[in-house]
């Protein structure tokens, strides 16, 4: 029952980084094109729509690296022959995927503690956001990409030895 839930509970959360993504993506293009149509045609800027895109790049990036790492995506360098038996590989690729998660999981601390300087200055984004809200992605999406290497890296390791 609690696989089951947890099973619901994950693919909610793919289903809802994948929408969140196109919606980002959209919007993104949508201010740089209304960007560069104020700046173009008629000669002003809107001064906030820069500092937006780039935190919104900031979610993209770490939301595409999120799909990547749960759909085994991401970039790789292929170190190994083709000739290495799959258990052995698959120990190897659950080494390195455990390695990566323990980078990602260590650059969770200082997320929080770069935000929280954030929430401390108390600077705000725009339209009375805060900045440090713009940037809780950070902290999460490592999380999120840590538990994922970690599963996926245990997944591999336990393969090896039944192979």
């Amino acid at each position: 029952m609690l696989l089951a839930l947890l099973k619901k509970v994950g693919s909610w959360y793919e289903h809802l980084e994948e929408v969140l993504l196109v919606f980002l993506m959209f919007a993104m293009v949508l201010l740089g094109a209304a960007q560069i149509f104020f700046r173009n045609v008629i000669s002003i800027g809107l001064v906030w729509i820069d500092p937006l895109l780039r935190h919104l790049v900031l979610w993209v990036a770490l939301l595409g690296a999120s799909i990547a790492t749960r759909e085994n995506r991401h970039i790789s360098i292929e170190i190994l022959p083709a000739r290495v038996p799959q258990a052995t590989r698959n120990r190897i690729y659950g080494c390195l995927q455990i390695f990566s998660a323990l980078v990602c999981l260590v650059l969770v601390y200082p997320a929080l503690r770069f935000i929280l300087d954030d929430f401390r200055v108390g600077k705000y984004l725009v339209f009375g956001i805060p900045r440090w809200v713009a940037q809780t992605v950070m902290p999460v999406m490592w999380l999120v990409l840590g538990v994922r290497f970690m599963l996926q890296g245990v997944k591999n390791l336990i393969s090896g030895r039944r192979a």
